[in-house]
């Protein structure tokens, strides 16, 4: 049986926009490549989100016009939410940027469609790559220690 939902959370030290910012704008920067990551490994050559409600996720491959749609933005609220529905499954996924103390909650939820059938639950494997991306991000933020997956 195919789980209903899936959720998964992390904590980074930078404010919601800018978890926010990291997450759409640069998610073909903390995208880990590797044979697993990708519809298309062999010919991927990006990640990239197209900003706004009817946006699109893409995995792109080359020459650039060639892309997969994973998903269409249905929600888009710069600094505090971001959802989609799958092209590539039966599922919606929402992630929240909640403003906690030392920084922001980045929660992402993975809902199965009512009747469907078909998940890929994968977001519970691939949040931790943002702040390993924070870690290395020029500027000047250092993740504390106790911060950690969740």
């Amino acid at each position: 049986m195919t789980e209903a939902s899936v959720t998964a959370s992390i904590e980074v030290g930078v404010d919601p926009a800018t978890a926010f910012k990291v997450f759409t704008e640069e998610i073909d920067l903390w995208w880990v490549r590797g044979p697993i990551n990708f519809f298309d490994a062999a010919r991927a050559t990006a990640m990239q989100i197209e900003p706004g409600v009817g946006g699109r996720i893409l995995e792109v491959y080359s020459p650039p016009d060639d892309v997969l749609e994973l998903g269409k933005i249905t929600d888009w609220q710069p600094g505090a939410l971001f959802a989609y529905r799958s092209s590539v499954d039966d599922t919606e996924t929402r992630i929240n940027f909640e403003a906690i103390d030392e920084g922001c909650r980045v929660t992402v939820v993975q809902s199965l469609l009512p009747g469907g059938k078909k998940a890929f639950y994968f977001w519970r494997n691939i949040i931790h790559w943002i702040p390993e991306w924070l870690e290395r991000r020029p500027g000047v933020y250092r993740r504390p220690a106790f911060f950690r997956d969740k």
